[in-house]
């Protein structure tokens, strides 16, 4: 549950489990963290199975599947890529194909002889301070690589918009730059964001979140649209790390993303931004994807609590249906 569906032919999936050193990383990633899909009848699988040992180490994982949806596939052939905002597509095509894929979809396409998983594997840490080697601004986190592919980020920060006097300023040093940075003016396809808050105080109400909403859809611009949510929670355990997670990033916070005010640091911070699969070859307890997972997870039975047991203090409000969200379903 969560994990991200792989599209890929059967072909492609015997050469990375049948040259794993030569696909070390797309094959980990596969291995511990995708639902396969094929390009075959769901009725087709057991007798794959059956005849194909990668296909059968792959039906007894335990937390992902092997699967056939010959539908999808007509869906990848015509090029509708917005149909797979949260996938992961292996393709025959060249690198500059699957690269303007990613550009205009945030979706994460890539071939056999694509580097671009390799090179995804670096770590970016920041501190936010009045020391040498500090950000000046959030705008610097996203200077030296962008965060890519992404079309769509939660926030989830229990110390943003708690005094709903300053959101204003809290918004114009700290939200609108990261947002500014965040997301790519070369998507195609609406960008989603949802944010997470804390409203324990009941400081916060629908007609304010609405507000605030509207105001931000006229701050940060994009082509094709920005699709803003918010949903709030009082429970301040579940919901303790400040992180932005996107489809295949994770950013994280010490103290949250309310650091500057009017140009000055306001609030002290560490952290780090990272791809997801980072370390993947030689990690041991953990990768920022099991944190990733974990806090999709949360937001997604968050929403779903809501919607059930909606009062002044908790609801959603907008589309909070985020395709980070999408594999949970």
């Amino acid at each position: 549950m969560g994990a991200h569906k792989l599209f890929c032919s059967e072909e492609s999936l015997e050469e990375i489990f049948m040259f794993k050193e030569d696909h070390l990383a797309l094959h980990n990633i596969v291995e511990q963290f995708c639902d396969v899909v094929l390009n075959i009848d769901e009725n087709e699988i057991s007798e794959k199975i059956n005849d194909n040992p990668f296909f059968k180490s792959l039906f007894k994982r335990e937390h992902s599947s092997l699967s056939g949806n010959k539908d999808k596939y007509k869906e990848l052939a015509n090029k509708k890529y917005a149909n797979f905002l949260n996938d992961i597509l292996l393709l025959d095509l060249k690198q500059n194909e699957t690269e303007k894929i990613r550009d205009q979809f945030g979706v994460l396409a890539i071939s056999l002889i694509d580097s671009f998983i390799e090179n995804q594997n670096y770590h970016f840490g920041y501190t936010i301070d009045n020391k040498l080697g500090s950000l000046k601004c959030w705008s610097e986190l996203f200077k030296e690589k962008p965060v890519n592919p992404i079309n769509s980020a939660i926030i989830i920060d229990n110390f943003l918009w708690n005094d709903l006097s300053k959101y204003r300023d809290e918004n114009d040093d700290n939200i609108y730059p990261i947002l500014e940075n965040l997301i790519p003016k070369s998507l195609e396809v609406p960008f989603h964001l949802l944010i997470v808050l804390q409203n324990k105080g009941g400081n916060i109400n629908k007609e304010k979140v609405k507000e605030i909403i509207k105001k931000m859809n006229k701050k940060i611009v994009r082509n094709n649209g920005i699709d803003i949510s918010v949903v709030t929670q009082t429970d301040t355990r579940t919901f303790h790390e400040r992180v932005i997670i996107t489809n295949y990033h994770y950013i994280y916070s010490h103290k949250g993303f309310v650091s500057f005010a009017k140009g000055k640091i306001k609030n002290e911070t560490n952290g780090d931004r990272n791809w997801v699969f980072k370390d993947i070859n030689n990690y041991v307890g953990q990768i920022r994807k099991h944190q990733h997972l974990n806090n999709a997870l949360n937001v997604f039975n968050l929403i779903n609590n809501n919607n059930k047991n909606e009062t002044s203090l908790i609801f959603n409000i907008g589309n909070v249906n985020s395709p980070i969200l999408s594999n949970f379903n």
